[in-house]
């Protein structure tokens, strides 16, 4: 039997957190939205609407309360005090959902990890009051129960930690393998229920399980790519979404590291939803993705191209390009397989360029002229400052040093370089 929630907002945008809830078969029985600036410090709802929502409710079946938000410790414990019922905030329904999708050890563990350090402040919280007079224990655990849970979840943390730092280096011994054997590495990223798991079983040619509920992905998968004579794999991560915390997102190392330590990421966006999504979704995978980059070349993907109209599809390219910065951009879709021969293009041209040159040039004729020529052999992102034009080269071994000393030629500055040997012995 589906739960009933009354979802508490300070914000009309209640699309996405309804269907966070939707995935969980949570029907939303009573929304309430508080317009507010800043959430009320102790109940995030004025104190007053929370009052006026309990008599409401008073003969309603409700099995949970939702915030659309992130519920600071106090909060937290004054709404379930107040309402008598579990309380919920978005990033706890987000681990719900990771907790039902997870079906591997290794995801099981992540979301297990994920889940404890979330519920330390509120254990912390529950055992402060206890102490202090008021209502004890954590979900009417009793206060003993608490600090026991909160001890041993303490520990559970530190082992599974410890089990997941070799579980990563034992992926690290396998992507060296697998670059030794001459593979190339691409990996589809974005957010959640782009339609990345689609498009490898298209490029693939596998059987991925497709599904329209958010997070369906929580492990990785990677496969060998189909539509190429080169040796490339393409893996499938989970799915980004906005306002993620970075522990939550740390949690998840083990998993995103596919997509941070791969040699090319091919940035997944659905492009049948509004503009105005499609803009914020593609700036919230970006603050997960920019800060961890090391100069690989990102591609933007659009996905589900079939449910646009022949006129709506360059108009929706040209809008996405105009957003995406440098970054190519290719509409694709895994429905009639168009455009993913031009997604092949684009990572065989990338294909072997895992050597990385970051530099500064000065902003004259010779350095211009040093990058136009750079884009026929290398992967080339460039930032023109007030004074000088910085870039990102990436490129194939056997053209590093000769970039490396033209950068230098014309009076650029090497700030960081990498360089990485990837044989290729395609066919």
């Amino acid at each position: 039997m589906a739960k009933n929630a009354v979802l508490l907002s300070i914000t009309v945008d209640i699309d996405e957190i309804s269907a966070l809830l939707r995935t969980l078969d949570i029907d939303i029985v009573r929304e309430v939205v508080q317009k507010r600036t800043f959430p009320h410090r102790a109940m995030y709802l004025g104190p007053g609407r929370i009052e006026e929502i309990i008599e409401d409710i008073a003969d309603t079946r409700i099995d949970l309360v939702v915030v659309n938000g992130i519920l600071k410790p106090s909060q937290h414990h004054a709404l379930e005090t107040q309402f008598g019922r579990e309380c919920a905030d978005r990033v706890g329904i987000i681990l719900k959902i990771f907790a039902e999708h997870a079906h591997t050890d290794e995801a099981k563990r992540q979301v297990t990890l994920a889940t404890l350090k979330y519920e330390l402040p509120f254990l912390r919280e529950w055992i402060h009051k206890a102490k202090s007079g008021e209502r004890p224990g954590f979900l009417s655990g009793g206060a003993y129960a608490t600090e026991v849970y909160y001890e041993h979840a303490r520990s559970h943390i530190h082992r599974i930690e410890e089990e997941l730092k070799r579980r990563t280096e034992q992926r690290e011994l396998r992507r060296r393998r697998r670059r030794n054997a001459g593979f190339f590495l691409a990996s589809l990223a974005g957010y959640t229920n782009a339609g990345k798991s689609a498009i490898l079983n298209a490029l693939c040619d596998t059987s991925v399980e497709v599904d329209g509920r958010l997070f369906s992905t929580l492990s990785t998968t990677t496969r060998k790519l189909e539509w190429s004579a080169k040796r490339v794999l393409i893996t499938d991560t989970v799915g980004f979404i906005k306002d993620l915390p970075l522990e939550l997102v740390n949690a998840f190392n083990a998993t995103l590291e596919e997509v941070f330590l791969a040699d090319m990421i091919l940035l997944v966006v659905d492009v049948s939803e509004p503009m105005s999504i499609i803009e914020r979704k593609l700036k919230a995978s970006d603050a997960i993705l920019t800060p961890r980059l090391q100069g690989q070349t990102v591609v933007v993907v659009g996905s589900k191209a079939d449910r646009l109209s022949e006129s709506k599809v360059e108009e929706v390219r040209i809008e996405l390009e105009s957003r995406a910065g440098p970054r190519r951009v290719v509409l694709t879709s895994a429905k009639t397989l168009s455009g993913l021969d031009q997604l092949v293009q684009a990572i065989d041209h990338t294909y072997g360029n895992t050597n990385l040159i970051r530099a500064t040039l000065p902003q004259t004729d010779e350095a211009y002229s040093l990058i136009s020529s750079l884009y026929d052999i290398a992967d080339v992102q460039q930032n023109s400052l007030t004074n000088n034009i910085q870039i990102v080269v990436t490129c194939k071994e056997g053209d590093y040093a000769r970039i490396h000393a033209r950068i230098k030629a014309v009076g650029g500055i090497i700030e960081a370089a990498n360089r990485r040997q990837c044989e290729d012995d395609a066919p």
